[in-house]
Order: C-alpha cells, then sequence, then structure tokens
C-alpha cells in the first residue's frame, strides 16, 4: 500500500453493515456516495486547461459524472429518493461537504508552500487529491460491494470499482513521472485520512440519529 495511506477496513465495513439493512439510511448513503463522485468530477473538470485537455482527464471526469448518476439511479431499488444534495440528505452532513473541498484546500496550500506557482499547483493538486481519494476508494468500494453480495442486496457497485481501479492507475502512471511525488503522495494521504475518518464518524453519528428518530 502507497506510505501514508491509512486503512479504515474494519470502521468501514462496520459502518455499511448495518447501513444496508435499513432502506432509509442506505438511501442516505447512496445519495452521499452520488455526491462525493459528482463533487470529484466537478473537481477534475475545474482543472482543466482552456484548450490542453488530455483524453485521461475527459474519461475521468466523464465516468465520476456517470458513477454520481449511476448510484442516484440505484436509489430506486430500495425504494428511495433524494432530489438533490441538501445537507438533511447526506450521511455525514458537514463533513461529507468538507471532505473533498477541504483536502482539495489543504493540498493547494501545501503545494504553495513548497514555492510552486498557480499552474503547477492547479496541475499537481488535481493528480494527488485524485490519487488520494481513488486509494480510498479502493478500499471502500469493494467493501461496500461484498456487503451487498452478503445480503444479496439490489445494489450493486461492481462497475464502478472496476473503473476506480483503471482511474487509480492512470493516477500513478502520471505521479510516477513527477520529482517528489512520492514525498507530496504521502503528506496528501495524511491529510485524506483525518479527513476521512471524520466523515466515518460523522456517518455513524448520523446512523445513530436515525435509530433514535
Amino acid at each position: 500500500m502507497t506510505k501514508g495511506f491509512i486503512s479504515f477496513e474494519k470502521k468501514i465495513r462496520e459502518l455499511i453493515n448495518p447501513i444496508v439493512k435499513d432502506p432509509i439510511t442506505h438511501g442516505l448513503w447512496l445519495n452521499t456516495l452520488s455526491y462525493l463522485e459528482n463533487c470529484g468530477a466537478r473537481k477534475i473538470a475545474s482543472c482543466e486547461h482552456p484548450t490542453a485537455v488530455k483524453e485521461e482527464m475527459l474519461k475521468h471526469a466523464s465516468e465520476e459524472f456517470r458513477h454520481a448518476f449511476f448510484l442516484k439511479k440505484q436509489l430506486s431499488r430500495i425504494h428511495q429518493y433524494y432530489e438533490d444534495y441538501r445537507r438533511s440528505y447526506l450521511l455525514g452532513g458537514w463533513a461529507a461537504y468538507h471532505y473533498l473541498n477541504t483536502l482539495d484546500l489543504q493540498t493547494s496550500r501545501y503545494l504553495r508552500l513548497l514555492g510552486m506557482n498557480f499552474i503547477e499547483v492547479k496541475q499537481l493538486s488535481y493528480l494527488l487529491v485524485t490519487y488520494a481519494i481513488e486509494l480510498r476508494a479502493g478500499e471502500l468500494y469493494p467493501i461496500y460491494q461484498a456487503i451487498l453480495k452478503e445480503n444479496q442486496s439490489k445494489i450493486q457497485v461492481q462497475s464502478i470499482l472496476l473503473e476506480e481501479k483503471e482511474h487509480l492507475q492512470e493516477m500513478e502512471s502520471e505521479l510516477i513521472q513527477i520529482v517528489d511525488a512520492p514525498m507530496y503522495v504521502e503528506s496528501i494521504c495524511q491529510m485524506e485520512a483525518i479527513l476521512f475518518e471524520k466523515w466515518l464518524k460523522a456517518c455513524s453519528n448520523s446512523q445513530i440519529l436515525q435509530a433514535v428518530s
């Protein structure tokens, strides 16, 4: 595993196991994953150069948008519906909003402190943030898929899992060409782990509130 990456396999499994058993909480979970995929797609699009856009970036953004749509459509399979991504429709509330946005801001700040210019920060931030969240997706989606299968759920995320793995390989091939990339990756992965754990805790608290209500 990449240096700096902190696994939360046990906590993820403990979180998702009860989620898939309750349609309402499962609906919130799906809508939250859809939000995160959509947020990631918008961040990729915002990093595009006006004209010098690589095919890989177009492919990645389009697939992330498609993942967001796919997860939204899955809601009907468990008879749930959320028209948008307002905070009350997300598991983890503010922490869900802050996860990717804060990681993006922290990464940009980190790179600026290293003396990089605006263009360098924008390009490298895209690679590092994407790599960190693809690493996390590579841990989360297989666990989610396994639990769905164990519970014979109508929901399936196998197709997303395969494409996220491909995205990760694409990011790795880009980063390997950058001097000091391992140092950058380690720092960003540590930032991501703190934010992801906060979101996991917020999701757990949301579950408790759902159960009480």
